[in-house]
C-alpha cells in the first residue's frame, strides 16, 4: 500500500481550534497534499448548516456550494450568517475563510417539516458484500469511507452507481450524520459517471447542488451518476440520490476540464 495512503491514523476530518478548523491527514486532497478535498469542504459546510438553529423543524431543501479558490492545509474560519429567518422558510450563507479571503461558500434553504401527500420513491437493495470495493487509491478518506461500486466507475465510460458510508467523525466525538455523509457522497459523482480518460484530463468541480425532498437516514447513500458535455471544456454531472428508504433527491456537478500535461 502506497505509504502517503497508510499514513492518517485518525478517525476525524476536523479538529476545534481557537474556533478555528484544523483539518487532520484525513483532510488531505488527493491530488495535492497541500490543499484540502473537495469532499471535506462539503463535510464541514453541511455539518455548519446542522449546528444553526432553526425556529422550527426543518428540512435543508436546496444547498448550493462553491468553490471559490484552493483551500489550503490550514485552520479554517467560518462564518453563518441567517439571510431570512422564518417559521416556513430560512435562508443560510455559510463561507470557509483563510487569511481573511473565502474559499468556498454555500447557501442553504432550510423549509418547514410537516405532513403532507407523498409520492412514492424508488427504493434500492443495499449493496451486497459481492459488489467490488473502491477502497484504496490515493485519497487518505479511505480510512474512514467505504464505498461498493453497483456499475460504471472511472475505467468504465457512461453513466455509474456506487454505495457509500462513511464511519468516522467531523471533529473528535462527532460522528459523521447521514446529512453530512450525503454532501460528502455528492461529490463522488464525477468519479463514478466516466467519459473522458482521468490520465489525460482533469475534471475538477467548481460547484455542487443538492435538492432534497427529506433529510437522508441510515448509514449507505446510493450515488447513480451521469455526465454530460459539449464538448468545450465544461461538463455537468446529474447524481440521483438514495439512501435505505429510497431516492431522496438529486446532485449536480459543474466540471472545468483541462488536458492534462504530458510529464
Amino acid at each position: 500500500m502506497n505509504a502517503e495512503v497508510s499514513r492518517p491514523l485518525v478517525r476525524h476530518i476536523y479538529d476545534l481550534v481557537d474556533g478555528a478548523y484544523a483539518p487532520t491527514a484525513l483532510a488531505t486532497g488527493p491530488w495535492d497534499r497541500r490543499l484540502q478535498s473537495g469532499v471535506v469542504l462539503n463535510a464541514l459546510i453541511a455539518h455548519l448548516i446542522e449546528q444553526a438553529p432553526s425556529p422550527v423543524p426543518m428540512v435543508t431543501s436546496r444547498l448550493l456550494l462553491d468553490m471559490m479558490k484552493p483551500t489550503l492545509m490550514a485552520p479554517i474560519e467560518t462564518r453563518v450568517s441567517v439571510l431570512r429567518e422564518g417559521k416556513r422558510l430560512q435562508l443560510l450563507d455559510v463561507e470557509l475563510v483563510q487569511d481573511g479571503a473565502t474559499t468556498a461558500r454555500a447557501s442553504a434553504l432550510r423549509i418547514r417539516a410537516g405532513e403532507s401527500p407523498a409520492t412514492d420513491a424508488p427504493r434500492h437493495l443495499l449493496p451486497s458484500i459481492d459488489l467490488p470495493s473502491l477502497n484504496g487509491g490515493r485519497s487518505p478518506l479511505q480510512h474512514i469511507n467505504e464505498t461498493r461500486l453497483e456499475s460504471g466507475g472511472l475505467e468504465v465510460p457512461g453513466p455509474g452507481v456506487v454505495w457509500a458510508r462513511m464511519t468516522g467523525e467531523i471533529l473528535p466525538g462527532v460522528p459523521i450524520s447521514p446529512f453530512v455523509q450525503l454532501a460528502m457522497a455528492a461529490d463522488f459523482g464525477s468519479g463514478t459517471s466516466s467519459f473522458v480518460n482521468w490520465r489525460e484530463w482533469s475534471f475538477a468541480n467548481v460547484d455542487i447542488s443538492l435538492h432534497l425532498t427529506r433529510m437522508p437516514q441510515g448509514e449507505w447513500v446510493r450515488i447513480a451518476a451521469e455526465t454530460r458535455s459539449a464538448g468545450n471544456g465544461i461538463a455537468i454531472v446529474h447524481s440521483t440520490l438514495a439512501d435505505e428508504q429510497g431516492e431522496l433527491g438529486h446532485a449536480h456537478q459543474t466540471l472545468f476540464l483541462d488536458k492534462r500535461k504530458s510529464e
